[in-house]
């Protein structure tokens, strides 16, 4: 079976676009094991019909990129740990970095890491809003044995963390964050 990569990086998909691609995930026909739709400005309307792609049996995606200013918040990392959860989700790394995902997100994205359904091995959500509160929730998720994460990336989210005191083990690949400024 190929892989199909779709690629618009830096462009103006927008919400409505972002709809487009979901209705064509989850069409029986549709082959897209990667999506690439950074620089988009999806907004949470957009992820929120990607998570809806992605509950379908019909969706064959693996990694989904949505990071770089893409004006996903919590209400749309919400909706993607939802479809996370969900036995019909096939994604195994989610880029999600560079957008305005704070705790509320980071913490409903841990909640999914810890569901036996959850299939994903790389979480990229640096740079974003993410505080104490989304890294300790990510750092117990890390921690539970449902959790398949192999990478972890929260670099320079907004919290001063050393790496020790999150106590993730060491088949944990994680970037420590460090102050900005």
């Amino acid at each position: 079976m190929s892989v199909v990569i779709f690629s618009m990086p830096l462009n103006d998909v927008g919400d409505a676009g972002a709809e487009a691609l979901a209705a064509a995930l989850r069409d029986a026909h549709c082959k897209l094991h990667t999506l690439d739709i950074r620089g988009n400005d999806v907004g949470d309307a957009g992820a929120e019909a990607l998570a809806a792609a992605l509950r379908d049996a019909n969706c064959k995606l693996h990694t989904l990129n949505i990071a770089v200013n893409n004006n996903v918040g919590d209400a749309g990392a919400e909706a993607l740990a939802a479809a996370l959860r969900d036995a019909n989700c096939k994604l195994h790394t989610l880029v999600i970095g560079e957008n305005a995902v704070g705790d509320a997100g980071a913490e409903a994205l841990a909640a999914a890491l810890r569901d036996a359904n959850c299939k994903l091995h790389t979480l990229q959500i640096a740079t974003s809003g993410v505080g104490d509160a989304g890294a300790e929730a990510l750092a117990a998720a890390v921690r539970d044995i449902n959790c398949k994460l192999h990478t972890l990336d929260i670099f320079v989210c907004g919290f001063f963390r050393e790496t020790a005191p999150l106590g993730m083990g060491n088949d944990c690949h994680y970037a420590s964050a460090t102050p900005q400024g």
